[in-house]
């Protein structure tokens, strides 16, 4: 039988402080409590971001974009103009968790944002693109053939996570021999030719 969990008697306020604290323990129990007290934190949340720098910064927009309060999306829709991709990344994340119009291009403009060194090529973006659906395919498929090969590497990752859940079936080897062999790290001509054969059967069914 698990423990009862015992209630914080801290203050919204106190445990937005917490989140400064020296040890790591400290700061994540008050990110948790915060989170858990879900709207309830965010007014001071917000009102801790504006003065907040480094890493406290970092730690106030995981909280909000984990709490993903509708009444923050504008504050987290103002973080993707954040010099720090860290903040970039939290703002795309809380967008999508709210179901807010603006997630998905969000998403797509953080896509190589704060990359998870634990789960490389993934970063928060290409979580919350699959969490989308296979909806987003029309919008990553162009990505294929972006310039950098990180930002081809993701956008191939979340392609090959949503094309198994659309509604027919789909063996995913076939499919890709069938479409070019796509490889993100292909020479441009090949890479390109496989993009635009993806490109145009994403196209097929989304029609």
């Amino acid at each position: 039988m698990c423990p009862l969990r015992r209630p914080d008697p801290r203050s919204v306020r106190e445990l937005v402080e917490g989140l400064e604290a020296s040890h790591f323990n400290e700061r994540a129990l008050a990110l948790a409590e915060l989170v858990a007290r879900g709207g309830a934190s965010s007014a001071a949340l917000v009102e801790a971001l504006a003065p907040a720098r480094g890493e406290l910064r970092a730690r106030v927009a995981q909280a909000l974009a984990e709490i993903a309060d509708p009444a923050s999306a504008d504050v987290l829709a103002a973080l993707l103009d954040e010099a720090d991709e860290q903040l970039r990344a939290r703002g795309a994340q809380g967008l999508v968790r709210i179901g807010d119009a603006r997630a998905l291009e969000a998403l797509l403009r953080t896509i190589d944002d704060y990359p998870d060194i634990l789960r490389e090529p993934d970063t928060l973006s290409t979580d919350g693109l699959t969490d989308l659906g296979p909806a987003v395919l029309p919008r990553v498929v162009p990505l294929l053939k972006a310039p950098g090969l990180m930002t081809r590497a993701r956008a191939f990752l979340v392609v090959r996570r949503l094309v198994p859940r659309l509604a027919a079936a789909y063996d995913w080897q076939q499919l890709w021999v069938e479409l070019g062999r796509y490889l993100p790290d292909a020479p441009q001509p090949q890479r390109d030719a496989a993009a635009d054969q993806w490109i145009a059967w994403v196209g097929r069914q989304s029609s």
